[in-house]
């Protein structure tokens, strides 16, 4: 009786190592989280600030070059409305322009989620006072929350490069493990050829 083999650890090194090279390459097309260098560098108005007259606009000044399609910039009001008259322009490589129509006093929530040109993101949020003489309100989760949910119910572009060398790799390790799973487990090299019958 013929025993079957199971196997053999080289092999199952070989997969692993496979599996492990196809999910950095994966991870290393995935949009990448916030960088250091790319955060949030100024602000104006500037988080925690007392105004005693409106803004015309609010400017963010980043520490890398944001790509201006990619990126959203909200100026929230206290009942979460936006204020916003336009939208975000992008005024050198890494600052963006906002303007704003603010004709009331209150506090408001300036809220960003910024996709710069190597595709690492930033996300944030703070607050300002208009006319009130007072530091603004902390923000507590609700505004942080309205103020994130402006910022990002939205949908990017897909980038047809990548989301091709997606679909290559996962072809790739479909044929890779297909190829190491039907291999004989006896040792013997691997045919095409059909097994002669007895």
């Amino acid at each position: 009786m013929r025993r079957e083999s199971t196997p053999s650890g080289g092999r199952r090194r070989a997969v692993v190592a496979g599996v492990v090279a196809v999910v950095a390459g994966l991870l290393a097309l995935a949009p990448g989280a916030a960088r250091a260098d790319g955060a949030l560098v100024s602000a104006d108005p500037s988080a925690g600030a007392v105004l005693g007259t409106a803004p015309a606009e609010v400017t963010l000044d980043f520490g890398a070059a944001v790509e201006e399609a990619e990126s959203h910039v909200a100026v929230l009001d206290a009942g979460s409305r936006t204020v916003a008259d336009g939208d975000p322009v992008r005024s050198g490589s890494t600052r963006l322009r906002l303007p704003v129509d603010i004709s009331a006093t209150g506090d408001y929530t300036v809220a960003y989620h910024v996709t710069f040109t190597d595709g690492t993101t930033a996300t944030g949020a703070h607050r300002f006072s208009v006319g009130t003489g007072v530091a603004p309100a902390p923000l507590d989760a609700a505004a942080r929350r309205a103020g994130t949910d402006a910022v990002t119910a939205h949908a990017h572009r897909i980038d047809g490069f990548s989301a091709t060398l997606l679909v290559v790799d996962g072809a790739v390790l479909a044929g890779a493990l297909a190829l190491l799973w039907l291999r004989p487990r006896d040792g013997r090299p691997m045919s095409l050829r059909a097994a002669p019958r007895n």
